[in-house]
């Protein structure tokens, strides 16, 4: 298994793609979890594929993304929250080499998940996965979400069974609400917390991990790094 994690969608940008196109084969079919998107700004099917289908804002971002591996447009599946059902959820995620998450919301993202009853398919051990913001923060069986004007409060939740003995914090901008955030974290764990800023990412591979851009080690078992 192979996580890709990002903060932002820059899986096209050269400090990504030298060390990814390792993992992202020409080959490769991807399946596109487009299960995370806000309600107040997708509020019926109607608006949802306006960003999510052909032509749409986010469809043609993502297409392009996936340009600099050799991987064309008919080789991108979506997994679409309106049309799609368990059943055809499963069948997507199976014919897949790469998942990809996006960025929204992580708790909605995952109460869709847990709502199509496809958790356990995600689950596999032998796909690449990749994910951005709220996409790479699913990837962890817990992750935590620090205060943001998205999400009032500081809370701990239930991710995928993908990664663990490790936390990251997304937007990484050395805000005093995401320091308090991470000091709960480490109290809490005391496990390695990674920050990843809007220019960073950080590839897992097996038990390796690969800090990329201005990605940062934050914590280790011991206590605060930098």
């Amino acid at each position: 298994m192979t996580n890709i994690l990002m903060s932002r969608g820059i899986l096209h940008h050269p400090i990504i793609v030298s060390d990814a196109k390792k993992y992202i084969k020409e080959t490769d079919k991807v399946l596109m979890v487009a299960f995370s998107f806000f309600e107040n700004q997708f509020k019926d099917e109607k608006t949802y594929d306006q960003f999510y289908s052909p032509g749409g804002e986010y469809y043609i971002k993502m297409v392009e993304a996936f340009l600099p591996y050799g991987i064309k447009e008919d080789q991108i599946e979506w997994l679409h929250y309106y049309k799609d059902t368990k059943e055809s959820a499963i069948q997507k995620i199976e014919k897949a080499d790469i998942i990809y998450f996006p960025g929204g919301s992580p708790i909605l993202m995952m109460q869709r998940i847990n709502e199509f009853k496809i958790k356990e398919a995600l689950e596999s051990p032998n796909k690449v996965f990749i994910g951005s913001s709220a996409g790479a923060m699913i990837q962890f069986d817990n992750y935590h979400v620090s205060p943001d004007k998205e999400h009032p409060k500081f809370s701990y939740e239930e991710g995928l069974n993908l990664i663990s003995g490790i936390s990251i914090e997304v937007h990484y901008r050395r805000r005093k609400k995401q320091k308090s955030a991470l000091r709960k974290v480490n109290r809490a764990y005391r496990h390695p917390i990674i920050a990843i800023p809007d220019e960073g990412a950080v590839i897992i591979d097996e038990h390796e991990v690969k800090l990329l851009g201005n990605a940062f080690l934050m914590y280790g078992k011991k206590g605060v790094i930098r």
